[in-house]
């Protein structure tokens, strides 16, 4: 089911933030137009399996921007989109002449939005940032890690995904700005302050309390023993989140601990008792053991923690699909994580591959009314 079909993206953006959101648009149905320079390509190429999961289904143009043909072009494509999203350093896009107030001139319907690490303004927003410098300032990384104190490093990309599905959010808001508007919009969107957004609560907690936690000193960072990892015999994990009282009530019972019921109930000092007591509890068996022994009950919110090798034989899985083999145009096989948003009645979309470096530049230059003299003059030039 193609609930975008009819919006067409101009994608600007490239490595992890930017493609993971406009591939959510892609999977809806949008038709994104991921826009290379052809003198350096997105470095994310160099994974390609990575690279085809946040690049599957969307077209390729090479432009030049630096070059007035390659402007040229530019703003005969911005004529023909709904929305642009760029990830370039604040100012950037301006300086190339190409920015919102030169775009809306020629598109006065157009939902511009800038992904940049730190936003448009305050003293930060001309740094270059990562993944793990966001987390860093948002507080996440200090309250992330063992109860000795040790610091971990998240094993995916949080700022960066989820500032990727901010942009989708602005960019489906904006289109509905300028349908009820009917003028141009531009709108940003920060990864700090994506990653910001996801410690909300935790702050709020702390300015109400004045209390600056550390890793494992959160309820559910570590802090509890019932929403904990636990090692077992064969030296695998499982976690343990029975939070609720009758969850945790199911897993005392199952494991023929009835008395450990109240336990909890006891406060931190219990907990800390609890977690050496179900640390024992576990190196008792084996994973598979344990899955053998709780792993159909569910009431008890008792998991394996999964190596990468094994996931896509989780019976879950595979009932939902959620593995799904992509063929490039050479027949090669890869494999993508399938869209979480579903519609059981309409079925789910066939995932194209991601696209060569500029693979559609000639037919999209042809929509566009230049002809194959101009196209070959325009590479000559080295616009394309």
């Amino acid at each position: 089911m193609k609930v975008l079909d009819n919006i067409r993206i101009l994608d600007l953006t490239r490595l992890l933030p930017g493609p993971y959101g406009t591939t959510t648009l892609a999977d809806l149905g949008a038709e994104v137009i991921k826009l290379e320079s052809p003198l350096e390509p997105d470095w994310a190429r160099g994974l390609s399996g990575f690279f085809a999961s946040i690049n599957r289904g969307k077209k390729s143009v090479s432009v030049n921007l630096k070059t007035p043909e390659g402007k040229e072009i530019f703003f005969k494509l911005i004529e023909k989109v709904d929305a642009l999203a760029e990830q370039f350093r604040p100012g950037v896009m301006d300086k190339l002449g190409v920015g919102f107030e030169q775009c809306r001139k020629h598109n006065p319907k157009l939902v511009f939005v800038s992904l940049s690490g730190y936003g448009s303004s305050g003293p930060y927003a001309d740094k270059a940032g990562h993944d793990l410098n966001y987390l860093s300032l948002a507080g996440i990384a200090g309250i992330s890690g063992t109860a000795s104190g040790e610091l971990a490093i998240y094993g995916v990309q949080v700022a960066d995904q989820v500032a990727g599905l901010y942009l989708v959010i602005a960019i489906l808001s904006g289109l509905n700005y300028v349908r009820e508007k009917k003028q141009a919009l531009k709108m940003e969107v920060s990864i700090f302050e994506s990653a910001l957004s996801l410690a909300g609560p935790h702050l709020a907690e702390f300015f109400r309390t004045g209390s600056d936690p550390g890793p494992a000193e959160l309820q559910l960072n570590g802090l509890l023993a019932n929403y904990q990892l636990y090692q077992t015999r064969d030296g695998r994990w499982l976690s343990l989140c029975p939070l609720e009282g009758k969850f945790w009530t199911s897993f005392c019972k199952a494991v023929g601990r009835p008395e450990w019921e109240l336990r909890l109930l006891a406060g931190i000092e219990e907990h800390k008792k609890m977690k050496i007591e179900l640390g024992e509890l576990f190196k008792t068996k084996t994973l598979q053991e344990w899955e053998a022994m709780l792993g159909k009950d569910p009431e008890i919110c008792l998991e394996p923690v999964r190596k990468f090798s094994e996931v896509g034989s989780d019976p879950q899985v595979k009932a939902r699909g959620l593995i799904r083999e992509i063929r490039d145009k050479d027949g090669g096989r890869q494999f993508t994580v399938a869209s979480p948003v579903r519609f059981p009645e309409g079925g789910q979309p066939d995932y194209g591959p991601a696209p060569e470096r500029g693979q559609d530049t000639e037919k999209i230059l042809a929509e566009l009314g230049y002809s194959l003299s101009e196209i070959e003059s325009f590479r000559k030039k080295g616009a394309i």
